[in-house]
């Protein structure tokens, strides 16, 4: 089998990914390109006697080295070895993508043109003629859809036989032949090169990219009808001066309703699963440690955060299908002027709502902002994002403390507060800290679009299964080491005390019933002072001076010890910890749930305040590593936790004095 490799180059939004997806049948790897943090994806396939290996750039607007993206794209091209560059040019705004096409044809590499979604740019009445376009770029054309796959198995014909011309034009002595009629197969164009000279010649060789690419677009394609009159009309109405923003929460607000009522009824199934097992696991095993193990360390620690998938992946698909539209990108545009107001830039947008999913990447993504002030004060304020891991501690607490009929509304507020809580922060630092101008905003309108079946299920997929991968890693690994925490030492006193108890009760000669309830007594007091005893038990007392004032027990303070490491932590080590003691039985004599425990051990005053602090301390280790790694300095690192826990308790014990003054 021969080998071929191909490179693809593109702007930003113009479906490199979904290329490779389209071609390769979803089989892309995703990793790193060496010594940076950028995403890497590769494919393979294969294609009549050729195995074909298919790397996405990232997306970049030119090769000039000024953005970490350009960097990475100008290095690649210019000293990695491939076969050949595949430009992904969108067919719906060719003027602007012609800009990278005419920075790629500097280079001295076999090229190729794909230009993609055609589908759209026919809808819009765009008509372009591929062999001119060919012609003047001296560039091997072909006309593909990635979504509607269309013209894949053309396009990978074409790269095929440009990589063989190329070869052959390598071996042959000859400069300048006599010229030859364009290739033609399908769709696809690759005309001889003495064309270019002249057609440079033509346009302006002094002239800038810009300028080309304007008259190359406005030789070779046509406009049949008033372009994106439904786009204008949507934009109207989502981007009107008064009702964009009460559009844009309620869109919000949807988006966060549905999570509780689509996922609820899946996350009790899963809930009423976990209970059963960590049941049958005690009754099944005689060694009480390992029981205790098995059933309170990782079926309920890791399974109380597996419950709330089905809540999560509903919120992943809303914000798919907000993003996919294109309506996200009008949303940074709209909330430009609000911003600047709080000292923001509107780039900023983009990065706090990946926050929304994970700060990891939504650190990574400041890297659009060039002005460094602007980019500090965005990666000082991501972290009040709600990220997705703390979506599972909300839903906990929202459903312990608040009626069900108003809990998609309370987690909307929830957000929201946090959202507004990051600009009144970002004000402060402007003022006080980034003092400066910004960069000036300019963002590119993407078309309105609905996603696919096949986009939409690969984004809540992918997401979902990162969840899940954290559960069966991360999470399974500190749910055994907070029951570690929480079951040793063991003191003997305390043991001993229990057995005395127990030989007093015997000798009592006592009913049946009144003895079981009894024992179960004395069972429940053990557990409670062996915990109290252990590790957790001391960490926990310890730290509960300091947040006496917000009402939390010693438990929430280990938990928020726990949750630095990953914020599904925080739900697991209070599974793990109320599974361990204070399990009074109920009437009907079953375990009390864990939002039951919470209900009968704080009040809602604490809850509002643990609610709010999680909100606001510190992301995760890994989402620290990647704040140190974009800021640059790694004593912003320790700025970034004495800055967020301040305000963490700041607004935790306002919270808890607002809920105290209205009597809860």
């Amino acid at each position: 089998m021969k080998t071929l490799k191909v490179v693809l180059a593109g702007q930003p939004n113009v479906g490199k990914s979904s290329l490779i997806n389209a071609l390769s049948n979803a089989k892309m790897r995703v990793g790193n390109f060496s010594g940076v943090t950028l995403e890497k994806a590769e494919a393979t396939l294969q294609h009549k006697d050729y195995i074909i290996t298919m790397i996405d750039l990232p997306g970049t607007y030119s090769l000039h080295g000024y953005t970490m993206e350009e960097k990475v794209c100008k290095d690649f091209l210019l000293h990695e070895e491939y076969d050949i560059i595949l430009n992904v040019v969108d067919s719906t705004n060719l003027e602007n993508s012609l800009i990278l096409t005419l920075q790629l044809q500097q280079l001295d590499k076999a090229q190729f043109i794909a230009l993609n979604m055609i589908d759209e740019a026919q809808k819009d009445g765009v008509v372009i003629d591929i062999a001119h376009l060919s012609s003047l770029l001296h560039v091997g054309v072909c006309a593909v859809s990635s979504t509607q796959k269309q013209n894949l198995d053309t396009l990978l014909d074409a790269l095929i036989v440009t990589h063989q011309t190329y070869l052959k034009t390598i071996d042959s002595t000859q400069q300048n032949t006599t010229q030859h009629k364009p290739i033609q197969v399908a769709q696809w164009h690759n005309p001889q090169k003495s064309n270019m000279q002249n057609t440079i010649a033509n346009i302006g060789v002094t002239s800038s990219l810009a300028q080309q690419a304007h008259m190359i677009a406005n030789q070779t394609q046509k406009i049949t009808k008033t372009r994106a009159a439904g786009s204008a009309k949507l934009d109207s109405i989502l981007l009107h001066k008064i009702w964009s923003i009460p559009i844009f929460l309620f869109a919000m607000f949807l988006v966060f309703e549905l999570s509780f009522v689509l996922g609820k009824y899946f996350q009790d199934l899963i809930e009423s699963g976990v209970d059963e097992l960590a049941a049958f696991i005690h009754e099944s095993i005689d060694n009480e440690l390992l029981a205790s193990l098995l059933g309170d360390g990782i079926v309920k620690g890791v399974g109380t955060v597996v419950s709330f998938l089905p809540l999560i992946a509903t919120l992943f698909l809303g914000l798919t299908l907000l993003e996919g539209s294109g309506y996200m990108a009008r949303v940074a545009f709209m909330l430009d002027g609000l911003f600047f107001k709080f000292g923001l830039h509107g780039k900023s947008f983009i990065p706090l709502v990946m926050g929304f999913g994970c700060s990891v990447p939504a650190y990574m993504a400041t890297r659009t902002l060039q002005n460094k002030r602007d980019k500090l004060l965005t990666l000082f304020i991501i972290g009040f994002m709600s990220c997705s891991a703390r979506l599972p501690i909300y839903l906990l607490f929202v459903g312990a403390f608040f009626s069900i009929k108003y809990a998609g509304m309370i987690l909307f507020l929830i957000y929201l507060c946090g959202f507004f809580i990051a600009l009144l922060l970002a004000k402060f630092l402007r003022v006080c800290v980034f003092r400066g101008e910004s960069e000036p905003f300019v963002m590119e309108m993407p078309r309105y679009r609905i996603p696919t079946l096949r986009v939409i299920w690969f984004s809540v997929w992918g997401k979902s299964y990162l969840f899940l991968k954290k559960a069966g890693s991360v999470i399974l690994l500190g749910a055994i080491f907070v029951w570690a925490l929480a079951n040793f030492p063991k003191s003997t006193a305390i043991e001993e005390q229990y057995h005395r108890d127990i030989q007093a009760l015997v000798a009592q000669h006592l009913e049946q019933e009144t003895f079981e309830m009894q024992q179960k007594e004395y069972d429940n007091k053990r557990l409670e002072a062996q915990l109290e005893y252990s590790f957790a038990g001391r960490l926990g007392h310890a730290m509960q001076p300091i947040f006496a004032p917000l009402g939390f027990d010693w438990r929430l303070s280990v938990a928020l010890v726990t949750g630095f490491s990953a914020k599904e932590m925080v739900v697991t080590t209070l599974g793990v910890l109320y599974a361990l003691g204070d399990q009074a039985a109920d009437d009907d004599d079953e375990n009390q749930s864990l939002q039951e425990a919470l209900r009968a051990n704080l009040d809602t005053k604490a809850a509002v305040a643990f609610i709010f602090f999680i909100m606001l301390y510190i992301p995760c280790f890994a989402a620290t590593i990647a704040f140190v790694s974009e800021s640059g300095k790694k004593i912003y690192g320790i700025y970034l936790f004495i800055f967020t826990t301040l305000v963490a308790y700041l607004f935790a014990y306002i919270g808890h004095e607002v809920m105290r003054l209205l009597g809860y």
